[in-house]
């Protein structure tokens, strides 16, 4: 969102408040979660690797400011939302084995799992005291509350999906339908709040933040769902993680579609021992053949139909509605 270009470097200035703390070089926990957040390197020296996309912080401005409200008002909040998304971040590349994001090594091919763990529990904490900043920027005591119950709310939510999602690696087959409910929680939901939470700093009526959190919620599916497709046909190079949903036998849409063309072998193949290269790419040409690629992109139109049907029915300005069009333009194609 172009319109918001000055507001992500100001998150990016809460967040650093919060996070990063102490002396150059940061040392121990400190560096650990600032190494995570893009603010230094391994040894706690400043870097200039990427800090990520900004996008559930720029949602909640971009909402807020749409609906009226002034999203220098919202900015403690939208470095909350970013603190959630990075913690559960922390832990998902503990539990999926994930050895790069953004191209470098994640927090636990570092440090290990234990001591991820111990920042990751630090980075939640973070984010509730960002909530409280809110206070700082005159919102009123009982919207702050409104706000953290909604946040802690979408975080249990969260934790729901992330539960339903590991459960699935067990399972020899998942229907689209559980797929679909893991993926409400692990990342619709706090896509929903990030809307959710701007409209709540921008107005007092529950019928926008209740749109608010429908556009957000599908613009969240679709984003999940695009991921799914960049896990098994993204560049490395460009995701910025490594592509090897296949690799773990992760259940993600493309291999829920798979097992519902050919759950016999493909169930067979899932109680194997981990797969091989040879093995994934003749699934992944499998794949290709059965049109499970386009299956995939048409699930995600559909959510991403529904966001721009939510989209209307806000009370946004034009200049608003078109920066918000422009998002799910980029969604429906992007590779990262």
């Amino acid at each position: 969102m172009n319109i918001l270009d000055g507001y992500r470097a100001k998150v990016e200035d809460e967040l650093r408040l919060l996070v990063q703390k102490g002396s150059t070089p940061l040392l121990g926990l400190d560096t650990m979660n600032a190494y995570h957040m893009g603010f230094c390197d391994r040894d706690g020296n400043p870097s200039d690797s990427s800090k990520g996309k900004y996008l559930r912080p720029l949602f909640c401005l971009a909402m807020c400011a749409g609906l009226g409200g002034d999203p220098e008002q919202a900015i403690p909040a939208a470095a909350a939302l970013e603190l959630v998304h990075r913690t559960s971040l922390i832990f998902d590349d503990i539990q999926d084995k994930g050895q790069e994001r953004n191209n470098q090594p994640t927090v636990w091919a570092i440090w290990g799992a234990n001591q991820t763990i111990n920042g990751g529990l630090a980075l939640s904490c973070y984010a509730r005291l960002a909530v409280h900043r809110l206070t700082l920027r005159n919102v009123p005591n009982a919207k702050v509350l409104g706000i953290q119950s909604v946040l802690e709310n979408a975080v249990i939510d969260l934790c729901h999906g992330q539960y339903m999602d590991i459960s699935f690696v067990d399972a020899i087959t998942v229907s689209v339908e559980d797929y679909l409910q893991m993926v409400r929680g692990k990342t619709g939901t706090l896509f929903a709040t990030s809307c959710a939470v701007g409209a709540m700093l921008a107005t007092p009526e529950q019928d926008e933040v209740s749109l608010a959190w429908e556009f957000g919620l599908n613009i969240g599916m679709a984003f999940q769902i695009r991921d799914d497709y960049l896990g098994v046909w993204g560049n490395e190079a460009v995701v910025g993680k490594t592509a090897n949903d296949l690799v773990e036998k992760k259940r993600s849409l493309p291999l829920v579609l798979a097992l519902q063309i050919d759950p016999d072998t493909i169930g067979g193949w899932l109680k194997h021992s981990p797969a091989n290269e040879n093995e994934v790419r003749i699934l992944k040409g499998w794949m290709e053949e059965k049109g499970i690629p386009e299956q995939v992109n048409k699930v995600e139109r559909r959510f991403i139909k529904h966001a721009r049907e939510n989209l209307k029915a806000l009370s946004l300005g034009q200049e608003w509605q078109d920066q918000f069009e422009e998002v799910l333009s980029f969604l429906a194609e992007r590779k990262i």
